[in-house]
C-alpha cells in the first residue's frame, strides 16, 4: 500500500477519534453547566456538598484521560490477525448423494406358444440360474395341431404338382401345334395358288388347242360346202370324181377334227399336266389337314394351360400351407423346451391368469392355467449386472461425466462404481424440482447386494495435484467475484481470485495466489482493506484469540468514556432533586456521592 494510501487511512481514524472526544467533552461540559447552575442557586449547601463535587470531577478526569491514553496506544499498535498460508498440494473434489440399486439386465418373459402350464418351479423373490428350467408345458394339443398341418400341407403340395405337370403338358402340347403353324399357313396358301394356276394353264391349253381345231374344223366345213358346190356345177365325171375324192377327204378331216375335239382332254400333254395338278392339289390338302389338327390341338391345350397369376396363387397357397405346418412343429419344439433362464437373477414379479384352475381367489399362474402366446409369465432381473439410480441437480449437473469412479455403499458394503449414463432430458422429482437422471454401474457385485435397497454414493468428480490450495471458508465474494485478504508487507490487500474444484475443505486457487501468501483468516467480516496488521500463522499459541481481543480495545475505551459522563450526569441529577427537597441532611449528599463513585467503579 502507497504512504498517500496510509496517509487517508490515519486521518479517517483520527477524525473518528476526534468526534469521539468531542462527543466526550461535550456531555462532560453539560454536566459542568448542571454543577454550576447548582452551586450558584444559594441554597445555602453545606462544604461537604462541594467536597463531593470535587470527587465526582476528579473521576471524571481520570477515566476521561485514560480513555485518551487507551484510543492513543490502540492507534500506534497494529492489529495482530490470523493467517493462513497458501501452499502448493493435492486437492479431489467429490459429490456425496444416494439412489435406489436395480438391475442393469431386465427381461420379461413371456408364453413362448398357446399352452397349458403343465410345470412352473418359481415364486416371486426366487433365485435363479442360467439354463435353470422355469416353466414346461403340456404339448398333446400342440402334437395333434402339427400333424393335422403336415396333412394339410402334403395335399396341397400334391395338388400344386398335378396342376403344375398338367398345364405343363398342355403347355407343350400348345407349343407343338403353335410351332411353324403360321408358316405352314402361309405355305399351304403358296400351295393353293399354285394349284390353281396350274388349272388356269391346263385350261387355257385346252381352250385354245379347241378353239384352233374348231377353226380348222370351219374351214373344213367351209371348204366342204364349196367342193360340194363345184361338185353339182360340174358335169365332167372325172372333174366330179376328182371332186369327189377332195369332198371324201375333208370329210375325213373334219370327222378326225371333231374326234380331236371330243378327246382333247385325253391327250398325253394335258394328262401330264393333268397329273401334276392332281400332286400338287394333293399336298394342298395335306397342308390343310395339318393346320386343322394343329389349330385343333392349339385350342384344347390352351384352356388347360394356367395362367401366371392362377400358378402364383396354387404356389402361394402351397407355401402358405407348408408354413402352417413348420409353425406347427415349432410351437410344438417351443412348447417341449419350455421356458429357461437366459441369465442369473431375481424372480422379481409373476403374472397373474384368472384362467388357472387351481389359482386363489383373483387368479395366479400356477400349474393348469391355460396361457395364449404372448401371456406376460414374470419377470427376472439379474443381480449381477447392477446400477445405482440417482438424480442430479442442477447445479451439481456441470460436475458429473460419465466414467468418474463412484464409491458405493450398499447395506454397510462397499463396491466400485463408475458413472455410466447421463439422461439428457430433465424431469420434476417429487418436490417437483426439474433433476437429471443418471446411472452408476456397480463394477464388482455379490449375492450380498438386494436390488431395491438405497445406496450411498461418493463420486470423485475432479482431482488436481501440484496446486495452490487454500481453507474454503476464507473465501469471499460480491458482485465482481472470489476475493480473500492478503498480509502484504503489514497491510491487508485484497486480491481477486480464480478457484477451481474444492473438497469439503479446501479449494484450489488457479490466479490471484502464489505458494507462500499470507491469507486472512478472518471469520468475524471485521478486517477491511489497508489496515496495518502484524501477521500471526495459525497456530502461534494465543494468535486465535489476538484478533478479536485488539479489535474490541477501541469499542472498550468509548463504552468507559460514556460511562463517566453518564456518572457525572447522574450526580448532578441527583444533588439537584436533594435542593428541591429542601431538608436534605449532608450525611445524604455523602451517600449520593459515595453511590456515584460506586457506579464509575462498576
Amino acid at each position: 500500500m502507497s504512504e498517500l494510501e496510509n496517509k487517508d487511512t490515519g486521518s479517517l481514524e483520527s477524525a473518528k477519534d476526534k468526534k469521539k472526544r468531542e462527543k466526550a467533552e461535550a456531555k462532560e461540559k453539560k454536566a459542568q453547566e448542571k454543577r454550576e447552575a447548582v452551586m450558584a442557586g444559594g441554597t445555602g449547601k453545606k462544604k461537604k456538598k462541594k467536597f463531593g463535587w470535587i470527587i465526582a470531577l476528579a473521576l471524571v478526569i481520570v477515566i476521561v484521560g485514560y480513555s485518551v491514553v487507551t484510543s492513543v496506544i490502540a492507534k500506534n499498535t497494529p492489529m495482530q490477525v490470523n493467517t493462513v498460508e497458501a501452499t502448493v498440494g493435492v486437492i479431489e473434489e467429490t459429490l456425496s448423494t444416494s439412489g435406489t440399486v436395480s438391475s442393469e439386465q431386465s427381461k420379461t418373459y413371456y408364453a413362448p406358444v398357446g399352452a397349458t402350464i403343465s410345470q412352473m418351479s418359481i415364486a416371486l423373490g426366487d433365485e435363479v440360474a442360467e439354463g435353470q428350467q422355469l416353466v414346461s408345458f403340456d404339448t398333446t394339443d400342440l402334437e395333434m395341431k402339427k400333424t393335422k398341418a403336415e396333412l394339410d400341407a402334403s395335399v396341397t403340395a400334391n395338388s400344386y404338382k398335378s396342376s403344375e405337370y398338367k398345364s405343363n403338358k398342355n403347355q407343350s402340347e400348345y407349343n407343338e401345334a403353335t410351332i411353324g403353324l403360321p408358316e405352314l399357313k402361309v405355305l399351304a396358301e403358296q400351295q393353293e395358288q399354285y394349284v390353281q394356276g396350274l388349272k388356269y394353264q391346263l385350261e387355257d391349253e385346252q381352250q385354245q388347242k379347241k378353239q384352233k381345231l374348231q377353226d380348222w374344223l370351219g374351214k373344213l366345213n367351209q371348204e366342204l360346202d364349196t367342193q360340194s358346190n363345184k361338185l353339182e356345177e360340174q358335169h365332167d365325171s372325172e372333174t366330179r370324181k376328182s371332186i369327189q375324192e377332195i369332198i371324201q377327204n375333208l370329210n375325213n378331216s373334219i370327222r378326225e377334227t371333231n374326234n380331236q375335239i371330243s378327246d382333247l382332254s385325253m391327250s398325253d400333254e394335258l394328262k401330264e399336266k393333268q397329273r401334276l395338278i392332281d400332286a400338287e392339289q394333293k399336298k394342298l390338302d395335306d397342308m390343310n389337314e395339318e393346320i386343322n389338327k394343329r389349330e385343333g390341338k392349339e385350342t384344347s391345350s390352351k384352356a388347360g394351360i394356367a395362367d401366371p397369376y392362377e400358378k402364383q396363387q396354387l404356389a402361394a397357397n402351397t407355401q402358405s400351407a407348408q408354413l402352417t405346418a413348420t409353425e406347427a412343429e415349432n410351437e410344438l419344439e417351443k412348447a417341449r423346451a419350455g421356458v429357461t433362464a437366459e441369465f442369473p437373477g431375481i424372480v422379481t414379479k409373476i403374472a397373474t391368469v384368472s384362467t388357472s384352475k387351481d389359482a386363489t381367489k383373483g387368479g395366479g399362474l400356477l400349474e393348469g392355467a391355460t396361457v395364449a402366446e404372448g401371456t406376460e409369465l414374470f419377470t427376472i432381473e439379474s443381480n449381477k449386472q447392477v446400477k445405482v439410480g440417482i438424480e442430479v441437480t442442477k447445479y451439481d449437473l456441470p460436475k458429473i461425466a460419465i466414467g468418474q469412479q463412484v464409491d458405493v455403499t450398499i447395506a454397510g458394503n462397499v463396491y466400485e462404481g463408475e458413472v455410466s449414463k447421463i439422461n439428457k432430458v430433465a424431469a420434476a422429482n417429487s418436490q417437483g424440482t426439474p433433476v437429471v437422471g443418471a446411472e452408476v454401474h456397480i463394477k464388482n457385485p455379490d449375492d450380498s447386494i438386494f436390488l431395491g435397497v438405497e445406496a450411498k454414493l461418493v463420486i470423485h468428480t475432479a482431482y488436481a495435484e501440484n496446486v495452490i490450495t487454500i481453507p474454503v471458508e476464507i473465501v469471499n465474494a460480491d458482485k465482481q467475484g472470489e476475493f480473500c485478504y492478503v498480509v502484504d508487507n503489514g497491510v491487508v490487500t485484497m486480491r481477486r481470485i480464480t478457484t477451481g474444484i474444492s473438497s469439503d475443505s479446501m479449494v484450489e486457487v488457479k490466479e490471484g495466489l502464489k505458494e507462500g501468501d499470507q491469507i486472512v483468516y478472518d471469520v468475524t467480516g471485521t478486517i477491511m482493506e489497508g489496515m496495518k496488521v502484524m501477521a500471526v500463522p495459525m497456530g502461534g499459541g494465543m494468535a486465535g484469540q489476538t484478533m478479536m481481543e485488539t479489535g474490541a480495545a477501541a469499542g472498550e475505551t468509548e463504552a468507559v468514556t460514556e460511562t463517566a459522563s453518564e456518572a457525572v450526569s447522574q450526580t448532578a441529577a441527583g444533588e439537584g432533586s436533594s435542593e428541591e427537597a429542601g431538608g436534605e441532611t449532608e450525611t445524604a449528599e455523602s451517600q449520593a456521592a459515595s453511590g456515584t463513585l460506586g457506579s464509575e467503579n462498576e
